[in-house]
């Protein structure tokens, strides 16, 4: 199943969640994490870095950086570094976009950087951005966030920005951009969206790009969405698909740990929606997220229920609303727990899904792994990529372990998918504050 693997960007400094990200290009890998970014050659050999997110702007003093998403975009042969940032003192917020060429990436002076403010409506009080996500279509790059404020009101809002890469890739435009927030950004039974994801798109250049979010009415439902251009501009469409009731997942628990102990167990995500990936030449949407699902109930034992990974193919129709859930299956095993799944197909259509893993009654430490699902079918042939080595405990409680991996296809094999996660690194004792990011590249069998 795995044809190169590879141990990437370490923790640096007292950074958690580790937030893996990355994609592959041509030539190139390039990672982050999540104050830090890297890049490799195609042999995994270090080209640039680690090196700090401070480094490629200038922020005010006090500006914490965060929550990295890294795409490589093949219709315009560019990677895009995303991250986000917050200066708590001066109320302030920043989307932070890097457009990499693949043909110069080894040369940072070539790199395009655009800063906007995080928070785009003006008269709701001073907002931050959280959690961005971000993918692309034929023509433009996508990135969503959480709004929440500044004062502690919680969460305020889902925002979408959309830019032209015509502006975004080339240094020397001013960059414009669609702005869609509040009332645009509506579930279809009037409540808010939470955590839209846009999907990253492979194969033939699709003009549409499309999103994807979880409303968590009962019962259930995706929200497919759609940004479309139109004759007035830029229009955004969405549409409900049912999936049934989904529940929370419950802290997942680790090796040497305590199935009572708070500060051993770990945050395997909840229910919203971690991935997007669109395949254009067969018009279909992928995604995943954890839930809670009780594998082997037993009423005189006691239930372990688990954190599993459930997995949607969506198939987009020619009109929104006729898209339909095709298929959909579950990932896990019996006192494991399962979380923070990405999405990707290969060209045939075959489904590879990387997540993180642990467990107090095997005995696991926080691990990588990857689930195989063939094309249409819905068993999952699971395995471990990298185990973990010790008990991760770097903070008081639950631990933050990592909010999101990557998957994609490689552009110049389709017959393999590249797989960014990461495990929990030893440092000499029976618990470890260490992450460390991992890539793989797997293919069927």
């Amino acid at each position: 199943m795995t044809s190169l693997s590879f141990d990437a960007i370490p923790r640096t400094g007292g950074n958690w969640p580790g937030d893996p990200t990355g994609a592959v290009s041509d030539t190139w890998y390039l990672t982050a994490v999540n104050t830090h970014y890297a890049l490799y050659d195609l042999a995994g050999a270090a080209v640039l870095g680690p090196a700090s997110f401070a480094g490629l702007f200038n922020l005010p003093s006090g500006t914490q950086v965060f929550d990295p998403k890294v795409v490589y975009d093949p219709y315009g042969d560019t990677f895009v570094l995303a991250f986000l940032g917050v200066n708590d003192p001066r109320r302030r917020s920043w989307i932070l976009v890097v457009a990499i060429p693949d043909q110069t990436a080894e040369d940072p002076s070539t790199w395009c950087s655009t800063r906007v403010g995080g928070d785009r409506t003006s008269g709701d009080g001073r907002q931050w951005a959280d959690y961005p996500g971000l993918g692309f279509s034929s023509d433009r790059v996508t990135l969503t966030s959480n709004q929440f404020d500044f004062s502690g009101g919680g969460f305020a809002a889902a925002q979408i920005l959309s830019f032209p890469k015509d502006n975004l890739y080339d240094c020397s435009t001013g960059v414009e951009f669609d702005t869609f927030v509040g009332s645009d950004t509506l579930d279809p039974d009037g409540s808010q969206a939470f955590t839209i994801q846009p999907a990253v798109s492979v194969g033939p250049a699709p003009s549409s790009q499309f999103l994807v979010s979880l409303d968590e009415g009962s019962p259930s439902e995706l929200v497919v969405w759609r940004l479309k251009p139109g004759t007035t501009g830029l229009r955004l469409a969405r549409t409900a698909l049912p999936i049934g009731n989904v529940a929370i997942p419950p802290f997942g628990t680790q090796c040497g740990g305590s199935l009572h102990r708070a500060d051993t167990w770990w945050d395997p995500g909840d229910l919203r929606l971690v991935t997007a990936f669109y395949d254009a030449e067969r018009s279909r949407l992928y995604t995943a997220h954890s839930v809670a699902k009780d594998l082997t109930p037993d009423p005189v034992t006691g239930n372990y229920v688990e954190s599993v990974i459930r997995w949607y193919d969506l198939r987009i129709g020619s009109e929104l609303g006729s898209s339909d859930v095709v298929r959909k299956g579950l990932i896990g095993e019996p006192e494991t727990d399962a979380g923070w799944p990405a999405i990707a197909t290969d060209e045939a259509g075959n489904a590879f899904i990387v997540f993180s893993r642990a467990s107090q009654p095997a005995d696991e430490c926080l691990s990588a792994w990857a689930a195989e699902v063939l094309s249409g079918g819905s068993a999952a042939t699971v395995v471990e990529l990298v185990p973990g080595e010790a008990r991760f405990e770097a903070i008081k409680g639950p631990e933050r372990w990592g909010d999101f991996g990557a998957a994609v296809r490689d552009p110049v094999d389709g017959t393999r998918v590249v797989l960014i996660d990461q495990y929990a690194e030893a440092d000499g004792g029976a618990s470890t504050m260490d992450w460390q990011q991992v890539v793989h590249v797997v293919s069927v069998g």
